[in-house]
């Protein structure tokens, strides 16, 4: 059964067609070429630069701050006030149901550019009719993140081709994580459950709903993550610190990293700003290797262009110009985002020595991963069934749920969620 229209200006509780004349559409900044992104988004300098070379476009980047996306469901619900430019996060699956608030940018030669971007995350930004929405800023490739320090002091393989090889399967990683906490008592090697099972999914070609909409959520590629979550908590190899959002939550992985509780973790590249940031007094102890079970991608973001946009041609000019390769890897020294153009890991920017991880050249892991990701397809409920799911097996580690029960009632919950969504 096809996917009934009820996207993302649905589910802010507006509808554009009550909406229509009661306001005139326009951008938020009448005269400029008005971009939004959010904080770390990209880098400040290549869009200062971008403000001196598009002075004539009078372009206008403006930093909304974490919540562009209530902003941008707000703006296009009212039908007013709209920025020409702006980000889209990964869960860009979500507007295409509304892709018609927003230019297919293969009408302005976005598909000249095509092969200059990594195949996967070109097609994560098209609509199912091959529309592209979103040009491609960054990217997430997973790696395993490591302390090399107390690897080498307990007596195991530390430098990253090795550990690579030690731990190439999960299974192989689970193996390894309980006899490294063996010698190293009252430390975790994971994370917690949610991390098994979301970077487990990330290796998958399949998610939660395939092409036709059909839920494939209970299918075995998503019970073997999910199994391979719980054997993690039975082995006692995670530390339960689930990322809540909360400033507690985060305190604690800070903690962690600092005191070397947490000897390792598979995350995505953007990860390593926050692991700096928080653990600047560990600089030179970590290092990182190819994650567990293959490459994977978490996260990255998007730019597109609202069907507003007052001169979409030199809008698009703006934005292909903003995130061509070689602007990519200056987006990757100033704010840690991951390139989604290939011939950017070869930049030097990028392949300077990583002192915080031992002068290694961490470009060539999350290179090597980026490209090996395999393609999948991502549905506008995907991010809700991840959750329902994860914040189940957080019921089983951090409150003793029954494994199965935890199971039975995700799968109950999501089949409710996709009936009320007119999805089964």
């Amino acid at each position: 059964m096809a996917v009934d229209r009820r996207g993302f200006l649905a589910g802010a509780g507006a509808c554009l067609l009550a909406l229509a004349g009661c306001t005139s559409p326009q951008t938020t900044s009448p005269g400029r070429l008005t971009l939004w992104y959010w904080t770390r988004g990209l880098s400040d300098k290549v869009l200062d630069e971008a403000k001196t070379r598009f002075a004539d476009a009078k372009f206008n980047p403006a930093n909304v701050g974490h919540n562009l996306r209530h902003r941008l469901l707000a703006a296009i619900s009212g039908n007013a006030y709209i920025p020409d430019i702006t980000m889209l996060n990964d869960d860009i699956a979500g507007y295409f149901e509304d892709a018609d608030q927003f230019i297919d940018l293969n009408t302005l030669g976005a598909d000249r550019l095509k092969d200059q971007y990594l195949p996967w995350k070109w097609q994560a930004g098209t609509t199912p009719d091959s529309k592209l929405l979103g040009f491609p800023i960054d990217t997430g490739p997973a790696a395993l993140f490591y302390r090399h320090d107390l690897f080498a002091q307990a007596g195991f393989p530390s430098e990253p081709d090795d550990v690579a090889r030690a731990v190439s399967t999960w299974d192989q990683y689970f193996d390894f994580s309980v006899e490294i906490q063996k010698a190293l008592p009252g430390r975790y090697m994971i994370t917690d459950a949610k991390t098994v099972f979301t970077y487990s999914m990330a290796q998958e070609p399949q998610k939660y709903l395939d092409r036709q909409h059909k839920y494939i959520g209970d299918q075995a590629h998503v019970q073997l993550a999910w199994d391979r979550a719980l054997t993690a908590v039975r082995k006692g190899l995670t530390a339960g610190l689930v990322d809540t959002g909360s400033e507690s939550g985060s305190v604690d992985r800070h903690a962690a990293w600092n005191n070397g509780k947490e000897l390792s973790l598979v995350n995505a590249s953007w990860i390593t700003g926050e692991i700096k940031e928080s653990a600047a007094k560990t600089a030179g102890a970590w290092r990182i290797c190819r994650s567990p079970g293959g490459a994977g991608n978490q996260g990255g973001s998007f730019m597109a262009l609202t069907r507003y946009c007052a001169d979409p041609q030199t809008a698009f000019e703006i934005a292909s110009w903003i995130l061509n390769p070689a602007n990519q890897a200056r987006h990757y020294v100033d704010a840690g985002l991951f390139p989604s153009a290939p011939a950017a890991f070869d930049d030097p920017l990028m392949r300077e020595p990583d002192p915080f991880f031992g002068g290694q050249v961490t470009v060539d892991v999350f290179g090597q991963a980026a490209k090996e990701v395999k393609p999948a397809y991502f549905s506008p409920q995907d991010i809700d069934i991840s959750n329902i799911l994860t914040d189940e097996l957080v019921n089983v580690e951090s409150a003793g749920k029954d494994p199965g029960q935890a199971w039975r009632d995700a799968q109950n919950s999501v089949n409710r969620l996709l009936r009320r969504r007119g999805v089964l």
